[in-house]
């Protein structure tokens, strides 16, 4: 259904979609919103160098028949329709940049402070102090796990030092105060729930699974390959040591460290099978499969694209300098330079986005020598790196025919969320 905040018409619709029309993507499912509204009441910031803007917009994008590659259609920068808050189309000049660039900066917000800080490095670090605490160092998924955690509490405590610290980098790059982006940052750690955003079932939910009724979706392609990977490794591993789920129920280390994942003095997290409670093998099996890729896979998705997409300032600004238009027309390219950050601020974005982008310390499925002393292990592990090294293959060949996708080529994903 169309969304009664954004009340576009078919030949605003026709502007961006020519020969399209509106009642037709609709009908066809090809209409997809992208909407910011954990942005919508933003205290604006004002350090180090004067006033920020940053809003809450909604971006209306058509999935093209002839391409099916996604087109923006309309941008309306805050979320409720007023006369001062316009749709903007791709006919009305700078104020349609502008207003692209208006999206490019909330995307940014919500991606660092949500998508990246938020739903990876926040996430994972109860699973981190909840296996210390509860889970033997010969435990099983102990020894399975420990290499996936390296280095997180480290990096975390470093970002609370020097990136969200008050006056650190993120309150000098983005559009909110600290506390703003540190509000993002908690909205995205409560949006998680565990079961529901299993890789497959994120992509259903968001109507973007249909690899045919959507085929330009890198992230979606390669990502896939890796869940189905790390799912495998992880239900032989796991297969090993519980024959069934009584022992999964009996086992009194798992099911202390899962309530302490849950509980409101522990981990408080959401999602978890049974309110903190496992009960069943293929449970435990989802849990750790969900753990072991967000610690690997998806944040090098979210991180590694910070050098590639957001070190050169103009095309993801983290804060906008001048407010939205009001108009529809009349913009210049001078209003597009001011709204840009100053040379100090695009300077330090570049340089964060280049440290955060570009160091890379070890790589998924190379685990320390005798991590595994269970000869078990040996042929499930071989099966693994060897599915890896085939994703590596796909990847290389899907790249050439698509534009190059790669964030997600083996070498480039590590255990860990180390950086």
């Amino acid at each position: 259904a169309l969304d009664a905040r954004l009340p576009i018409t078919d030949a605003m619709f026709q502007i961006g979609a020519p020969g399209d029309s509106l009642d037709a993507a609709l009908a066809e499912g090809r209409l997809f919103l992208a909407d910011y509204a954990m942005l919508d009441g933003a205290e604006l910031g004002t350090f180090p160098n004067g006033q920020k803007y940053l809003y809450a917009p909604l971006a209306l994008f058509v999935l093209d028949r002839a391409t099916r590659k996604l087109r923006p259609v309309a941008i309306q920068c805050k979320q409720t329709p007023a006369p001062d808050n316009p749709i903007f189309t791709p006919d009305d000049g700078y104020n349609w940049l502008i207003a692209k660039t208006i999206v490019e900066t909330a995307d940014g917000n919500v991606h660092e402070a949500s998508t990246h800080l938020g739903r990876t490095h926040m996430t994972m670090e109860p699973f981190v102090v909840t296996t210390y605490r509860h889970l033997a160092a010969n435990h099983p998924l102990s020894l399975l796990l420990w290499p996936h955690f390296e280095g997180t509490l480290a990096i975390n405590d470093a970002s609370w030092r020097h990136l969200i610290a008050d006056k650190g980098a993120v309150e000098k790059l983005f559009g909110g105060t600290i506390e703003t982006s540190r509000s993002v940052c908690v909205k995205g750690v409560q949006s998680v729930h565990v079961m529901n955003d299993l890789l497959p079932l994120t992509f259903q939910r968001r109507g973007v699974a249909d690899q045919q009724a959507f085929p330009n979706y890198p992230y979606r392609d390669d990502a896939l390959l890796y869940w189905g990977a790390i799912h495998e490794w992880v239900d032989g591993y796991v297969r090993l040591y519980y024959p069934d789920d009584t022992e999964v129920q009996r086992d009194t280390e798992v099911q202390a460290w899962a309530r302490e994942l849950v509980s409101q003095e522990g981990g408080r997290l959401n999602g978890l099978p049974n309110g903190g409670a496992i009960q069943r093998i293929p449970e435990l099996i989802e849990v750790v499969t969900f753990v072991i890729y967000t610690c690997s896979v998806q944040h090098a998705a979210v991180n590694f694209p910070q050098y590639d997409h957001m070190s050169y300032a103009p095309n993801m600004p983290l804060a906008g300098y001048r407010p939205a238009p009001t108009t529809k027309r009349g913009a210049t390219e001078a209003d597009f330079v001011a709204m840009l950050p100053t040379l100090d601020m695009a300077e330090l974005q570049m340089d964060l986005g280049y440290l955060l982008g570009s160091v890379h310390y070890t790589e998924l499925g190379q685990y320390p020598k005798e991590q595994f002393r269970d000869q078990r292990v040996a042929p499930l592990l071989s099966r693994f790196q060897t599915r890896l090294a085939d994703n590596g293959t796909t990847i290389a060949e899907r790249n050439q025919a698509r534009r190059p996708y790669d964030t997600l080529a083996p070498k480039g994903i590590p255990q860990s969320i180390n950086i």
